[in-house]
């Protein structure tokens, strides 16, 4: 329906007439002539005593042109498949015992457990890296960042709730320890980190 002049129906061009008209417009541009735009045509009243079809009086994209109606077949399998769906989520969510667990601390104490916990985890990474030889320096250095990384997005998942406390735990416990194992080999070696000459 024509907006301004309701009860007159608008001509809904097709998705043919739409490319044709761009075309016309896009060849016009080529030659170098600005696109006319469509003169209006005639009132849909007018337009069955005048042999010259109705023109638009605009030119809409592709877009614009309605979707042609869905088979009935296809619309009722959506249906069935999207009842289907809803009897899936109709399921009653159990939570893990880690969850009932973690839910059932205060915000306090769940803080003080993201603290401590994030700070072990830390701990745990940086002794990875210092204890043993230097044969296995790589390995023990890919292992420490696997757990470093994976082991807070595992209990994320398993927990559903964020660890931002305990990851900022972690990277604070890792300076400190980075700081301290510094300060504790710069002793024992005199400060000097290069090798003696033998």
């Amino acid at each position: 329906m024509d907006k301004q002049n309701p009860g007159v129906e608008r001509h809904v061009p097709t998705a043919e007439e739409i490319a044709r008209l761009e075309a016309e417009a896009a060849a016009a541009i080529s030659r170098g002539e600005i696109p006319s735009q469509p003169e209006a045509g005639p009132r849909p009243e007018d337009a069955s005593k005048s042999e010259i079809p109705a023109q638009p009086d605009f030119v809409p994209y592709v877009d614009d042109v309605p979707d042609a109606p869905k088979p009935r077949a296809a619309v009722e399998a959506k249906s069935e498949d999207a009842a289907q769906a809803d009897d899936e989520d109709d399921e009653e969510y159990i939570p893990s015992k880690w969850e009932v667990r973690v839910n059932a601390l205060t915000p306090k104490q769940w803080r003080l457990t993201q603290i401590i916990g994030g700070a072990a985890l830390g701990l745990a990474a940086l002794g990875i890296l210092l204890i043993g030889t230097e044969e296995l320096a790589t390995y023990r250095l890919i292992v420490a960042a696997l757990l470093a990384l994976l082991a807070p997005r595992y209990i994320e998942r398993v927990i559903r709730r964020d660890l931002l406390t305990a990851r900022r735990a972690m990277i604070v416990a890792l300076v400190i320890g980075l700081v301290v194992a510094f300060v504790i080999l710069g002793a024992r070696n005199g400060f000097q980190f290069t090798k003696a000459p033998e």
